[in-house]
């Protein structure tokens, strides 16, 4: 049903079956963002660009392929320029995919840590329960150890399982725009 509903929206290219992405701009320079002066192909995105393709991406199922195709009104076709303007978009995929990745390590880093502190926690429990004979002291301690190490060992498991499958898809939203087919047709 979910395809059915997207079809309505998106063009599908009937001999792959991908998803094509409609962009429709004036000229090449709408691309990307009017503040950068650097070369097209170290260039920033234009922010609204960015939000749309994101937003298509996501819409797609990460399964599917996606085309990005340029529709673009007042401006002659120039071979050197789509070329850097394609290598200017990977570019910019690549490096949001990089830091995805940057982001995804330190949280496998941060959980490790958990789990390290986890099991000093729950190791200390065991010791103090062996030489502590106030039972005050007893709960107290061993209480607050155990729980503890169970706290941060749930925020290690949260961190690796459930907060991380964002950054999974995240990831792969970018690798498959940055690795999408781009067509340029001028009106």
């Amino acid at each position: 049903m979910k395809n059915n509903f997207l079809d309505q929206f998106y063009t599908i290219d009937t001999n792959t079956g991908d998803y094509i992405i409609e962009i429709a701009l004036d000229n090449y320079d709408d691309i990307f963002n009017s503040w950068d002066s650097s070369v097209y192909n170290i260039r920033d995105l234009d922010s609204s660009l960015k939000s749309f393709l994101e937003d298509c991406s996501s819409d797609i199922d990460l399964r599917k392929n996606i085309i990005l195709r340029f529709n673009i009104k007042h401006q002659e076709k120039d071979t050197v320029r789509e070329k850097n303007i394609e290598e200017g978009i990977r570019n910019y995929f690549s490096y949001c995919l990089h830091i995805t990745m940057n982001r995804f390590h330190e949280r496998r880093k941060r959980t490790a840590l958990y789990v390290l502190v986890s099991l000093i926690f729950t190791m200390m429990s065991l010791y103090f329960r062996s030489i502590v004979d106030n039972e005050i002291v007893y709960e107290l301690v061993l209480l607050s150890l155990t729980v503890g190490g169970w706290v941060f060992l749930w925020e290690a498991f949260s961190l690796l399982f459930i907060q991380s499958s964002d950054l999974w898809k995240k990831k792969k939203r970018y690798k498959r725009l940055s690795e999408s087919p781009m067509i340029f047709i001028y009106r």
